[in-house]
């Protein structure tokens, strides 16, 4: 199935579909059962497209958490600040309109904490 409207309508062309319609009333019952059938394959489409953009969106975000965890661990901080960290990342790497200014506050506030704990156990 073409996916974006373009396609689905020279496909419609090409059939012949679009001049019969033409030549149909606007309110025909043939015409408005087609025009339905038309906007939800639309919805489905689009749903589907959303689905995978979403799908590849949080597959590149746990990638990008991974590695981050990965150079966490590698700077030295324990599971405790990690999970700070994790947290304050997550707070900034999924922007919310509402809360953007309040989030990275507490971004901000955990990191400084995370990198606190792990300056007074290094300091030990």
């Amino acid at each position: 199935m073409p996916l974006n409207r373009r396609q689905r309508r020279y496909m419609m062309k090409q059939n012949g579909m679009l001049k019969y319609l033409s030549k149909l009333s606007f309110f025909h019952p043939t015409r408005a059962a087609i025009r339905r059938q038309n906007m939800e394959n639309g919805r489905k489409i689009q749903e589907a497209r959303l689905d995978a953009a979403e799908k590849a969106q949080a597959e590149r975000l746990e990638a990008a958490l991974e590695r981050m965890k990965e150079t966490w661990s590698n700077i030295g901080y324990n599971k405790e600040e990690m999970t700070m960290l994790e947290e304050a990342w997550a707070l900034t790497a999924i922007k919310d309109r509402e809360t953007y200014r309040a989030d990275v506050k507490q971004s901000r506030k955990l990191m400084k904490e995370a990198a606190a704990s792990l300056a007074a156990r290094n300091n030990k």
